[in-house]
């Protein structure tokens, strides 16, 4: 293989890796650097063949003699020299001075030129092949890369619910064509059909929202009845473009029960999107996670994602401004998928290190102010009702609690080789750490069913460099105290993401994780170090390979004392993702 080859290969393999392996920033800067290499070279290699092709049909034309004849060895010495001396001139374009060669006999002097000029034909064909797939290589690695500052996505329309109480109902709403808003509302049948006779509530008139939110707001439904399920109605004053009728959209969804009540819940699970990854050439990217939970949709009463919507860091960082973040939620809000299943199904969210960059633990500096607004405007206020200027928040469905962990804004910096910083280091602070315990102490005996929400996972079977930092691992006094606490809190679960793997892990408290991700985004089928049945734990089960992981979590506490729980592990690997890939029965006790 010549240096041409070896260029062109190592550029086709830096782009195949980042469109279908790995979307890193660093093979991004690599594969910039190794096709102007690439195509530099390509190009002299086809001008030198052609060049040189061209210098022999001149020699056919003068019958200029360069072959040697074995039966005339007397002149075997001279021959040579002359096709040196020939070769060393076409090879630096010198002038060639035809008088001094004995013309060739036509015969052999065609085909001479014939086989020539097919060698160069072949050779300058596979160059121009391997420049098309250079070429065709760079401008799907640029339109992946940039895609969302090709289409910024200005004119998305948002309409969407958020968390669902029993008797009320958060909306999402991204509107930027102008014109007074305004919400209508009622109930609709058991069989989701309009109930008759119910005439339409208005929730109130609302000013558009203007380019200081990016044309997002959230507003709330309020006393709305337990149990019940409702169409409701945006309807624009003043319409521009997108109707000329006054109805701009509708949903419908199902208020939660009674606080306390037994209930029956089923919900998704699982982190980390990246629009069209792995790559395909369209007009239309889409979310392939996304697809494949929309088969499973029907009866989802909730969405919990669990971080890294965005990867505001990869495979390029595009700035620190709140319109950078911006960018890249209407970039996902815009896809197909993602249109029709928030419309379906609320979704709730925790935020993780890629919404602000990759594995932040620096507080409040820059650029978490700008990441942060923009989650809010997209996500965050959305979810339920939290602590003033708090990320972390807690709700219940019927019986079943929820708690939410910050695991980013308050986490020490890291110590590195420091076992006294280590021993210190929170990933709680110490307000949220005294919220969450309150919260604990209240639901030990009046939800059936918890779940702690957490963007890292809480098992130490991840034990690369990365984890040892990034997730529970590197704070494991804190861990320790935490789990001390959940160990006395009956039929308690942990959900998490981040690690692009998916495992099922009996933790040393006894209390079960579930940490499943990517829904739809890169995965190492062939390397990671994730160790089983770590110190204390158990791990029931541990999945590599697949862009596509989430799972879907069944609960049920209407059957008495001892609920039951279910997880269902997807992915678009097995079974395309119509039926589950794992699935566990949770060994729950009675909790009162």
């Amino acid at each position: 293989m010549n240096i041409v080859n070896a260029a062109s290969a190592l550029h086709l393999l830096f782009s195949a890796s980042l469109l279908w392996v790995v979307p890193s920033q660093h093979l991004f800067l690599a594969d910039m650097v190794a096709f102007p290499v690439s195509l530099f070279l390509l190009v002299r290699e086809i001008a030198s063949k052609w060049s040189i092709a061209t210098a022999i049909e001149r020699l056919r034309r003068h019958s200029i003699e360069i072959c040697i004849d074995d039966a005339q060895s007397e002149s075997s010495s001279r021959e040579s020299s002359i096709s040196g001396a020939v070769n060393r001139r076409i090879k630096h374009h010198e002038h060639l001075d035809l008088s001094q060669y004995k013309p060739l006999p036509e015969k052999a002097a065609v085909l001479l030129t014939k086989a020539s000029r097919d060698g160069h034909k072949r050779l300058s064909l596979f160059n121009a092949l391997l420049l098309l797939a250079d070429l065709v290589m760079f401008i799907m690695c640029l339109d992946f890369v940039y895609r969302p500052l090709l289409t910024p996505g200005l004119d998305l329309f948002i309409f969407r619910p958020g968390h669902v109480s029993h008797n009320s109902a958060k909306l999402h709403i991204r509107y930027p064509d102008g014109g007074d808003l305004e919400l209508r509302y009622k109930e609709l049948g058991s069989d989701w059909i309009p109930a008759r006779n119910v005439p339409w509530e208005s929730a109130g008139v609302f000013e558009p929202p203007t380019n200081a939110t990016d044309f997002t707001m959230t507003t709330a439904l309020m006393n709305l009845q337990p149990s019940t399920k409702y169409i409701v109605a945006l309807h624009c004053r003043q319409p521009t473009l997108h109707s000329q009728t006054a109805l701009l959209s509708s949903l419908e969804f199902k208020t939660a029960p009674i606080p306390g009540d037994p209930a029956h819940l089923r919900f998704a699970t699982g982190s980390c999107i990246k629009p069209n990854f792995p790559y395909r050439p369209t007009l239309s990217p889409d979310i392939r996670g996304f697809a494949s939970i929309l088969d499973h949709s029907d009866d989802l009463d909730m969405i919990v994602f669990l971080g890294d919507f965005i990867y505001a860091d990869l495979p390029l960082y595009f700035g620190s401004t709140v319109e950078d973040y911006r960018r890249l939620y209407r970039q996902v809000y815009r896809t197909k998928s993602a249109y029709r299943l928030v419309r379906k199904v609320p979704m709730i969210h925790v935020y993780d290190d890629h919404e602000i960059m990759n594995n932040w633990h620096a507080g409040d500096a820059p650029p978490m102010g700008s990441a942060l607004a923009a989650y809010n405007e997209y996500n965050g206020l959305a979810n339920p009702p939290s602590p003033t200027n708090r990320a972390y928040y807690n709700f219940t469905y019927g019986d079943i609690a929820f708690y939410a962990w910050d695991t980013r804004r308050y986490r020490s910096r890291w110590e590195t080789e420091n076992e006294v910083g280590r021993s210190r280091a929170t990933m709680l602070g110490k307000e949220q750490k005294v919220h969450f315990t309150q919260w604990l102490a209240a639901v030990n005996h009046t939800a059936a069913v918890k779940f702690v929400i957490s963007s890292v996972p809480l098992t130490f079977g991840w034990s690369n460099e990365d984890s040892s930092q990034d997730t529970w691992r590197g704070y494991p006094t804190e861990r320790a105290e935490i789990l001390e606490l959940t160990r006395h809190v009956p039929n308690l679960f942990f959900l998490s993401g981040d690690r692009h793997e998916m495992a099922a892990v009996e933790l040393p408290s006894g209390n079960m994780e579930f940490s499943t991700s990517p829904i739809s985004q890169f995965t190492f089928p062939l390397v990671g170090q994730f160790r089983a049945n770590m110190t204390g734990e158990t791990t029931l089960h541990h999945r590599r390979p697949g862009h596509v992981k989430y799972g879907i979590l069944d609960v049920d506490t209407r059957s008495g004392p001892v609920p039951r729980v279910t997880y269902n592990l997807y992915t678009t690997d097995v079974h395309q993702g119509k039926q589950p890939a794992w699935t566990y029965e949770a060994k729950c006790s009675a909790w009162r």
